[in-house]
């Protein structure tokens, strides 16, 4: 960016807990404590509800292309309209795209939903919901934790990231299993967010190139984080762990969860209904017109 502006942009980046606490991006943006940043909608539920798990994925829902174009026709116009609502300095610019999440890692076999009910997974959000409404016991622990709750027998599955992500974490030293398939997390968009006056602060120009730079650089990303994902599962492999399909009627049995969920949601919630309504609209329409393979 310093580059494409010609110094005109000046941008160090720091970790996650470097300047301020890791989740709290979106408070350091508002109070201008960041300039820029980016997060996981998930973390704002206290500022807005339910309502924001629908901007980051949705159980059974748009693909990473779609969600993709969806975030920035209909979904960032919504978010940001529940963002000046509340009365907050932060501006979206755009979003990150991410690859679809491992369904399941376990240390035993899973043939059928059978085999799920009764063991304790690591998981949450609405995950953590609808497993639980499956006869799981569902916990939270931070990454740094699972291998060792894990290696104790404290957990006997878990969920956390992509088979890329999940290597470097090196959780093939407490798992035999791994479970494939994107419907319980297909993808994640996280928002790039900056400061109101920072943003107005800055010439057309800059605006521009922040904006579309953001789009080259998610993309750039999700190519990077797929290539790496199909290394990390030939390693899982080479360890020793057996990876494969999620069964058919674990995952069906998910998406039935998440559908009352969501229902249950949009029930209670307009705000909710709205977005669940654009998101399920715009699914329906564009695959009605590009048809899967």
């Amino acid at each position: 960016m310093n580059t494409a502006s010609q110094g005109a942009l000046d941008i160090t980046v720091f970790p996650a807990g470097a300047v301020i606490p890791g989740t709290q991006e979106f408070d350091g943006v508002d109070k201008g404590l960041i300039d820029i940043g980016t997060t996981c909608t998930m973390y704002w539920v206290d500022k807005f509800g339910t309502v924001m798990n629908l901007f980051t994925y949705q159980i059974a829902g748009l693909s990473p292309a779609e969600m993709f174009i969806w975030s920035m026709v209909q979904g960032t116009p919504m978010m940001q309209e529940l963002i000046d609502k509340g009365g907050y300095n932060v501006q979206c610019i755009g979003g990150i795209i991410t690859v679809p999440e491992i369904f399941l890692s376990t240390g035993t076999p899973l043939k059928s939903l059978a085999d799920l009910r009764g063991k304790k997974i690591r998981t949450a959000g609405d995950d953590g919901v609808c497993f639980t409404r499956m006869g799981v016991s569902v916990v939270f622990l931070p990454s740094a934790e699972i291998i060792d709750n894990m290696l104790k027998g404290i957990i006997d599955a878990f969920q956390m990231s992509s088979p890329a992500m999940d290597y470097s974490y090196h959780t093939y030293e407490a798992v035999k299993y791994i479970y494939l398939g994107p419907v319980r997390q297909p993808c994640e968009w996280l928002p790039i967010l900056i400061n109101k006056k920072t943003w107005a602060s800055l010439p057309d120009s800059l605006k521009v190139l922040l904006t579309e730079m953001g789009k080259g650089a998610s993309w750039n990303y999700y190519a990077r984080m797929s290539q790496k994902d199909l290394v990390a599962v030939e390693a899982f492999r080479a360890k020793g762990v057996t990876v494969g399909p999620i069964p058919k009627d674990i995952e069906n049995e998910l998406v039935s969860q998440a559908e009352k969920l969501y229902a249950e949601y949009c029930a209670k919630d307009p705000a909710y209904k709205k977005v669940y309504d654009s998101i399920k609209n715009f699914q329906t329409t564009y695959r009605a017109t590009w048809p899967r393979m």
